[in-house]
């Protein structure tokens, strides 16, 4: 099953690059890549696992990987494959985010 980001999603994958790398370098950015790879592998495994979200989103389900929080979601014009919309730090005012405004038809 094919996984995909969004626009925004990757815009925040590329803000936890420089971020990483900036901070603690980019062996460290290869580590952490490498995990939230597995968590990507781990929706496109079970699209229907990680924790509900559906509150933010209709549909919305979401994976921690250490710090960050992966959400995702079946979406009908990606074919009813899992589209990744966010990847936000756990600390961020979650209910406040835009999970599904850049997703084109």
């Amino acid at each position: 099953m094919k996984i995909r980001l969004s626009r925004r999603a990757r815009w925040d994958l590329d803000r936890i690059r420089r971020y990483t790398v900036e901070t603690w370098g980019r062996d460290q950015w290869i580590v952490y890549y490498r995990g939230l790879v597995q968590t990507f592998e781990a929706i496109s495994n079970n699209p229907e696992g990680g924790r509900d979200r559906s509150l933010f989103a209709p549909g919305l389900r979401s994976l921690t990987y250490r710090r960050h929080v992966v959400f995702f979601a079946r979406v009908a014009a990606a074919d009813d494959e899992p589209v990744i919309p966010r990847i936000v730090h756990e600390r961020r005012n979650m209910p406040a985010l835009e999970y599904f405004d850049d997703l084109e038809g």
